[in-house]
């Protein structure tokens, strides 16, 4: 807006200055068709691109209320990875029941949201990925990624996390990631901080070591 006014006021002052070198009535108003021409530009840009008079957090927070269905969620309703809790829960503070008050109509959206920015986007193949992050990049406040963790997920956001890295690490195995890198290229690559973490939340989330998940498949893996 700053840039705009700044604009705006060279318009004019360059129409005085063409208004006194022609002897003409001061109007400042000389080169209004710019100036129309102008504003109609800026008007259409932020039709194009509203996020410019909100912001791109709260444009998403405004996609998700009044772009998807808004109706109660159904109760026992399953989610796409199973974790999720759509039924309404009894908020257990002040500062939750309010939480509660805004969110809870969007909740399935939420969700949805949550498991395509993990699973499609790979939030998590960054190692310092938190529920900071997982909310910026869905355009909530980090109190609403906390809210759902709380109570519409079976398991805590550490543990969606890790059960993420591990899918994703079977997926790139199962794509043939492993016939040019080792298993602990694969660990850094899905976003674990070193080979041990890996190896052992791999064997919680699949019951199998990378090793002997290998040999379940068939699969050859590099050195």
């Amino acid at each position: 807006m700053f840039s705009i006014n700044v604009l705006a006021v060279i318009i004019i002052i360059v129409s005085v200055y063409t208004e006194i070198n022609k002897d003409v009535y001061l109007s400042g108003k000389s080169l209004a068709t710019f100036s129309l021409l102008f504003w109609l530009f800026i008007y259409f840009k932020i039709l194009a691109t509203p996020e410019i008079l909100y912001g791109l957090p709260i444009l998403n927070m405004k996609i998700l209320k009044f772009g998807l269905p808004t109706k109660e969620p159904e109760t026992n309703l399953a989610s796409k990875s199973n974790n999720w809790i759509l039924e309404t829960i009894s908020a257990k503070n002040e500062q939750d029941t309010k939480l509660q008050e805004k969110i809870t109509a969007n909740i399935i959206s939420y969700t949805e949201e949550i498991d395509k920015i993990s699973n499609e986007h790979f939030i998590f193949r960054n190692p310092k990925a938190s529920a900071n992050d997982l909310a910026n990049a869905l355009g909530v406040p980090t109190s609403h990624i906390v809210y759902l963790f709380k109570y519409h997920s079976t398991i805590p956001f550490s543990e969606y996390r890790m059960n993420c890295r591990i899918q994703d690490s079977i997926n790139l195995i199962e794509a043939g990631y492993l016939k040019t890198n080792t298993l602990e290229s694969l660990a850094f690559k899905t976003g674990f901080a070193s080979y041990n973490p890996f190896f052992s939340a791999f064997k919680k989330v699949t019951g199998y070591s990378p090793q002997d998940y290998l040999k379940t498949k068939n699969l050859n893996f590099s050195n």
